[in-house]
């Protein structure tokens, strides 16, 4: 809790006596962000979450976030290698953006091992919840992509990414 408050009011401490505040981090205090050696996490103006977002730069990698970027409840952003979001793309609650795979060997995966590949999210953007972006994703700008998609390849701007699922309901009586 005291490194909730402490983060509170080092941010309270940046806008004080400041005529506007377009500069603020309206980040929910539930809000991880862990940085391993060497990672970098780049972050601009106005970046806002919900609660329970998690954010992880690893080993050498690197999360560059544009402006007026907004994460809703839930999501998870980890990178192994290098994710970029640019300005005024929004999240739905649970979005997951991950830019690597575990290896795996004769169907055994082999551990601290990764493959992995850059994800470029571009500027204003929508993102349903529940979407999962995969290594190696180039989405365009100003993209919709309806909630519960896989999102793998590329992607031009001004696309709409709908994934299409039938629900089959069979009734079977027991015997």
């Amino acid at each position: 809790m005291l490194k909730k408050a402490f983060r509170f009011i080092i941010n309270a401490f940046r806008f004080i006596g400041k005529p506007c505040y377009v500069h603020l981090l309206c980040v929910n205090v539930s809000t991880t962000v862990g940085i391993s050696k060497k990672g970098t996490f780049y972050v601009g103006r106005r970046f806002r979450t919900r609660k329970n977002v998690e954010i992880n730069v690893r080993d050498n990698a690197e999360i560059c976030i544009g402006n007026d970027v907004f994460f809703n409840t839930g999501c998870i952003i980890v990178a192994r290698e290098c994710i970029e979001i640019g300005d005024g793309t929004i999240f739905g609650p649970y979005v997951q953006i991950i830019d690597h795979d575990h290896e795996f060997s004769q169907g055994e995966v082999l551990e601290n091992s990764f493959s992995t590949s850059s994800i470029v999210i571009g500027s204003h953007c929508w993102i349903g919840a529940g979407t999962i972006i995969l290594k190696g994703t180039v989405l365009g700008d100003h993209c919709i992509v309806g909630a519960g998609s896989i999102l793998k390849g590329k992607y031009s701007d001004n696309s709409i990414i709908i994934q299409k699922r039938n629900t089959i309901n069979k009734r079977q009586e027991c015997p």
